[in-house]
């Protein structure tokens, strides 16, 4: 009988699990939300404050409560329910009801296991827990060849920067030679141009001596001319000085 009256209660308390598990919570929140609130959107945002605990369900009364989706501006298939909480990793469900016993003097324990599945299950999980360790030191050493990578392209680009500086100096070196050259190419422009100054002042010179041998040539010319026809003059009066006094010239 007490086995019995243990399995009762054991029938029970599954029931009471039932009731409040995060199903059925969250059909009496969807229940009492339609029927206090007229708007769907209200109703939406009722049940969304139980999204924590509903779980994958609430897209299950969402589009019970209205199949055609949310209206006020915006519809149900642009809203995104998450419901792998488990991020695709299958997580194994665990009912914990029947491990303790009502009666600790009578215990009553479905879950049993052999000696032999003991001893597989323990080197099985041993050698899991190996395989984990082992793939964990893998992770972690490829982790640090990451990083070593990381730290290899890091020296590489230093090593191709300093490169670059270096080139870059070497530019400068070459822009510096062209600048003398430069230098040197214009002041050669300045002697050719002194040049051409003194040859400019020779010509002016022998210009002005030109014009000045001119100068003396034509006063040379024109004294000649002047003597030629004071000359001239004193014949002529000569001459009338001789007529006037009977005189024929001889």
């Amino acid at each position: 009988m007490v086995a019995r009256k243990g399995g009762l209660t054991g029938s029970k308390r599954v029931k009471e699990q039932a009731d409040n598990s995060i199903g059925a919570k969250a059909k009496r929140i969807a229940d009492e939300a339609i029927a206090s609130l007229g708007n769907v959107s209200q109703v939406a945002g009722k049940v969304v404050e139980t999204t924590s605990q509903v779980g994958k369900t609430i897209g299950d009364i969402a589009q019970t409560i209205k199949p055609s989706g949310y209206q006020n501006g915006f519809q149900s298939s642009a809203l995104t329910h998450k419901s792998d909480v488990y991020g695709g990793v299958s997580f194994p469900i665990q009912d914990f009801s029947g491990m303790i016993p009502s009666d600790l003097l009578n215990p009553q324990i479905e879950l049993q296991a052999t000696d032999e599945q003991l001893t597989n299950g323990l080197a099985t999980y041993a050698g899991a827990s190996r395989a984990q360790e082992l793939l964990q030191a893998g992770f972690k050493y490829v982790s640090e060849v990451g990083q070593t990578r990381q730290q290899y392209h890091k020296a590489e680009q230093s090593i191709i920067k300093g490169a670059t500086e270096g080139i870059k100096t070497q530019q400068e070196i070459v822009n510096f030679d062209i600048a003398n050259v430069n230098l040197a190419t214009t002041q050669e422009k300045l002697l050719q141009a002194d040049e051409k100054l003194i040859q400019a002042r020779v010509t002016t010179k022998a210009y002005q001596n030109e014009t000045e041998l001119m100068r003396l040539f034509f006063e040379a010319k024109e004294q000649k001319k002047n003597a030629e026809v004071q000359r001239l003059q004193a014949e002529t009066q000569k001459i009338i000085q001789t007529y006037l006094k009977g005189r024929v010239p001889v």
